[in-house]
Parts: C-alpha cells; sequence; structure tokens
C-alpha cells in the first residue's frame, strides 16, 4: 500500500493511504462487479435506474472515472444480489500477514 505520509514524519499519527482509484485490488472490485451484472443479466441502465441515478453515471464506475464509495458498493452489492464480503475477501485475503494495519 502506498502512503501520503510517511509514520515516522508525524508520531503516532495513522499514515493516510493514497488514492487507490487505479490500484488493481480496486480495479477487481468493480471487474468484479461488472461480471455479476451481466451474470444476472442486468444492464448499465437497469442498475442506474435500481440505484436512482442516469446510465452514465454506471459507465463512469466501471470505466474507472468515478470512484465507487462504501456506501454505493453496499447498495450496488444488495442491487445485484450479491454479499459484499463475496468480492472483497479475496482482497483481504491477498493482503501482506506483515502489514501493520492487519494486526
Amino acid at each position: 500500500m502506498h502512503y501520503a505520509v510517511s509514520p515516522s514524519d508525524n508520531p503516532g499519527a495513522m499514515p493516510k493511504p493514497r488514492k487507490s482509484l487505479f490500484d488493481e485490488p480496486y480495479r477487481e472490485i468493480i471487474r468484479r462487479l461488472i461480471e455479476r451484472r451481466k451474470e444476472i443479466g442486468m444492464t448499465q441502465w437497469d442498475l442506474a435506474n435500481a440505484y436512482g441515478e442516469d446510465q452514465s453515471f454506471i459507465s463512469r464506475i466501471e470505466r474507472m472515472q468515478r470512484r465507487l464509495d462504501v456506501y454505493e458498493y453496499t447498495v450496488f452489492c444488495r442491487i445485484l444480489r450479491i454479499d459484499p464480503g463475496e468480492i472483497l475477501r479475496p482482497i483481504w485475503e491477498s493482503l501482506p500477514s506483515d502489514d501493520p494495519h492487519t494486526n
């Protein structure tokens, strides 16, 4: 993980992760949401309509032009009828065990 501030720059402060909009774990989350949407036969328009937005909103997320926040992610998972943990679990399990943020 990349950090905007080194822990030694400010003793006692938690380092802040940089945006991970294009990092591989985020891309994998979006890929799996797209895969699920298609698997259940839902179009971008269908998902947007169920969420209360227009199709371009979904398109921007799927093309990685707009970041999906945690709340939106959970609502998308509900609409797509998938447990949010099913997508996140493989990412969680792939984190290095020596990462101080996983202890």
